[in-house]
């Protein structure tokens, strides 16, 4: 199978090495020729044609015609369109295009009904994972274990916002969490999921999910029972 990769940044490195291994061609379009050629040092094997892969004339000397596969991996969803768009006007490859943003995913998705674009969003991808723990407890209590990472000295918890708490309604940047601690997701009481910032506010009801080295997670729990 020939696999087309617009992107050789460290995801379409990786990529490029897993599929080389299986056995499969690979071209890589990379626009920095310092990343191509660090491409190849890694791979030990010329595959990267230097280029913008917006370019069609790029794109099309890259052998997109003939590509089974061609796969968006920039880091720009801007890119990643135009790579899809052209992937579907000049050839029939399958097309896999990576969103940061998961906003985006109803836009390239729409490109084609008939053969839709296979999106990967990694922020939608870690979303699901955290919903799936969070969903799957019941009778939690203020500060609960979802998983464990490594040995152990990683923890996944679930925190819920009480009632009365002295910081409900201000901003997260206002919380002061214990050091080794890292909040990344807020469950809304409405079963809303979203990743935080300095600004989102916390309500009563809701549900923080961090990852707290070994001793942190006590730490929480103290801030969490303590009046603010």
């Amino acid at each position: 199978m020939f696999i087309l990769i617009v992107g050789g940044g460290k995801v379409g490195s990786y990529l490029t090495r897993a599929l080389i291994t299986a056995g499969h061609e690979v071209v890589v379009v990379e626009k920095n020729e310092r990343k191509a050629r660090m491409l190849e040092r890694l791979i030990d094997r010329q595959v990267a044609v230097v280029g913008d892969g917006c370019d069609p004339v790029v794109l099309e000397g890259a052998g997109l015609e003939r590509a089974d596969v061609v796969v968006a991996d920039t880091g720009d969803d801007e890119d990643n369109l135009v790579v899809s768009l052209l992937t579907k006007r000049k050839s029939k490859a399958r097309c896999i295009a990576r969103v940061n943003n998961p906003r985006n995913r109803q836009i390239f998705e729409s490109l084609d009904t008939h053969d839709p674009v296979t999106v990967i969003s990694s922020t939608e991808i870690i979303l699901d994972v955290l919903q799936e723990y969070v969903n799957a407890a019941s009778n939690a209590p203020a500060v609960e274990t979802l998983h464990l990472f490594g040995k152990g000295d990683l923890r996944l918890v679930k925190i819920a916002v009480p009632q009365r708490w002295g910081l409900a309604g201000k901003p997260l940047s206002a919380v002061q969490f214990p050091h080794g601690s890292v909040v990344v997701a807020v469950s809304r009481r409405d079963h809303d999921f979203e990743i935080p910032t300095g600004d989102t506010v916390l309500a009563e009801g809701d549900e923080i999910v961090a990852i707290v080295k070994s001793g942190a997670a006590e730490r929480i729990f103290d801030l969490f029972a303590a009046p603010a």
